[in-house]
């Protein structure tokens, strides 16, 4: 399958069910994986953002 295809896939998915998006974003902020798309690597930072504030604040 191409890039491409499975970008369209995404898109298409992400569409018809809008919390894939989060979950996808998760997923690949868990295991490590790097993804071409923008809302993806934004999602990831403002995740890991999240949980740094959490930990900080549950330790104060």
């Amino acid at each position: 399958m191409s890039e491409e295809s499975r970008e369209r896939l995404k898109t298409k998915e992400q569409r018809k069910n809008p919390g894939g998006a989060l979950n996808n974003t998760w997923a690949q902020a868990h295991i490590g994986a790097p993804s071409s798309g923008c809302l993806v690597n934004i999602g990831s930072v403002v995740i890991v953002v999240v949980i740094l504030l959490l930990i900080r604040s549950c330790s104060n």
